[in-house]
């Protein structure tokens, strides 16, 4: 049957009246040609909530919605005619658009999940010559949270890595390098950092690769790098085993370990911290936010969660919650419980790096006269350790209480 497709920002003109009278236009077609399907790309740009940051109701994009609305499900009915719609901020539409009788059936398309990913590769991949080793379930597994568009773009840097070292084929190598240029930036090979800077890098990444290796709910790691790549001095990679949809209390507790063992590597193997450590403190301390706020994961405040504020849900016609949800008091708590489970995260991390310090130091002396190496190279610290398995006994609990 016909399509007729449409942008919704070809709707809004200066002039006023355009707007409505093109979604008249619109609609009368539709009605002449039916049975069809009119498709409304990025329907937010004229269908956002009336009467927040604009005119009033004699504003050209309230005209051009009152009337859209009017053609969907108005007394004139439109026999014959499906609308469709797609939009990325489904929470900024007016409620009267998502009533029964007209776009009451919403559809979310989620990233897609790991066999997912493996496929969309597969599609990328196609009239590339690719090396026989290389096994895209790893790399889709290499690549949470990836869209249609990012994978793609990372099959494109992996040919541009390949086009520059002269070759013609991508390796498994090409495909690592370009996940590491879309996640972090490119890397730089040369290294300019001073020898005292080098040696802190190296004792901070083995810490966090140490850290995550000896907590029993974390992540694989897969590599370990002190090469910068954009405003990261060196970066630890951990491959998640599977797709995860529930995060337990253990595993948020052993994440939060892990981002603060580089800090505590610092402070077990130099004696002092560096700046090296600000983002890894600003990604657990949000952690630790959200375990308390929006988790119920503080027997301080028990099982409560509270709203982050921002725009209302899609089918909340009530006004967003504006500033901070709960009273002062609770805040002072808030912040309490936050800086408990940081510093215990901190003080385990260090626990489990005293009693590997052996490892420590061998994986950091590697990482200095090598570079990169992979998950491997951990486990080997850790196998050479002369640590005895009846040391580990005194390493606080993953969740004390």
């Amino acid at each position: 049957m016909p399509f007729l497709s449409i942008t919704g920002s070809a709707f809004v003109e200066m002039f006023v009246g355009v707007g409505a009278s093109r979604v008249r236009d619109l609609f009368s077609e539709a009605r002449d040609r039916a049975p069809s399907i009119i498709f409304i790309d990025e329907i937010d740009a004229v269908g956002s909530r009336r009467g927040i940051g604009g005119a009033g109701g004699h504003e050209e994009r309230e005209q051009t919605l009152n009337q859209l609305l009017a053609e969907m499900d108005g007394f004139d009915q439109s026999g014959g005619t499906v609308v469709l719609a797609a939009t990325n901020r489904p929470e900024t539409l007016d409620p009267a658009l998502l009533r029964p009788g007209r776009f009451d059936r919403q559809v979310t398309v989620p990233l897609p999940n790991q066999a997912e990913r493996a496929e969309i590769l597969a599609v990328h991949i196609d009239g590339k010559r690719l090396d026989p080793d290389v096994d895209l379930t790893v790399v889709a597994r290499g690549t949470p949270g990836f869209s249609g568009a990012d994978l793609a773009n990372l099959v494109n840097e992996a040919a541009i890595n390949a086009v520059r070292d002269n070759r013609t084929v991508l390796t498994a190598d090409d495909l690592a390098t370009a996940r590491d240029r879309v996640l972090l930036g490119r890397r730089d090979a040369s290294n300019a950092l001073l020898p005292e800077e080098r040696r802190s890098v190296a004792v901070h990444e083995a810490g966090h690769a140490l850290v995550a290796a000896l907590c029993e709910h974390a992540d694989p790691v897969a590599k370990v790098t002190i090469l910068p790549a954009g405003m990261a001095l060196g970066s630890t990679e951990q491959l998640p085993e599977a797709e995860r949809r529930l995060y337990s209390e253990s595993y948020l507790a052993d994440l939060l370990t892990v981002r603060l063992g580089g800090r505590a590597a610092e402070l077990v193997a130099l004696g002092e911290a560096s700046t090296g450590a600000a983002n890894d403190l600003a990604s657990a301390t949000a952690i630790a936010a959200k375990m308390v706020t929006e988790f119920g994961l503080s027997p301080a405040l028990g099982p409560i969660g509270y709203s982050r504020g921002g725009a209302p849900a899609v089918a909340d016609d009530g006004p967003a919650l504006l500033g901070r949800p709960y009273s002062e008091q609770t805040q002072r708590v808030v912040d309490q419980e936050i800086g408990r489970l940081v510093r215990e995260a901190e003080a385990r991390a260090a626990a489990l790096l005293e009693q590997h310090r052996d490892a420590l130091d061998r994986l950091a002396e590697r990482l200095r006269e090598e570079e990169t190496v992979d998950g491997t190279a951990v486990q080997a610290a850790l196998a050479a350790s002369r640590t005895a398995p009846e040391d580990l006994a005194e390493i606080p609990a993953a969740v004390p209480r």
